[in-house]
């Protein structure tokens, strides 16, 4: 399963999202406009500076630049034992 925390009118989770929905990942978009979801990031991460932030089965892949190059570089598309 794949974390997207993102915001509104952020072009690169925008892009995330289609770009696993291209894959036929599935994935939850948590948009951190909402305090819980905002929190939640922070809890997780606390230097967050930029969205999107991305985990992939609980493992933190980074943004959107990072998550592309994930995909194209795994073989079996969020396959655990892949990275």
């Amino acid at each position: 399963m794949i974390v997207i925390y993102g915001k509104s009118a952020c072009p690169y989770c925008v892009r995330a999202t289609k770009l696993a929905q291209r894959y036929g990942l599935e994935y939850e978009y948590k948009n951190v406009d909402y305090e819980q979801f905002r929190t939640e990031l922070y809890d997780l991460k606390e230097d967050v500076t930029t969205v999107p932030q991305i985990w992939w089965h609980g493992k933190y892949v980074g943004g959107y630049t990072e998550f592309a190059s994930e995909i194209e570089n795994t073989r079996n598309y969020g396959d655990v034992s892949s990275f």
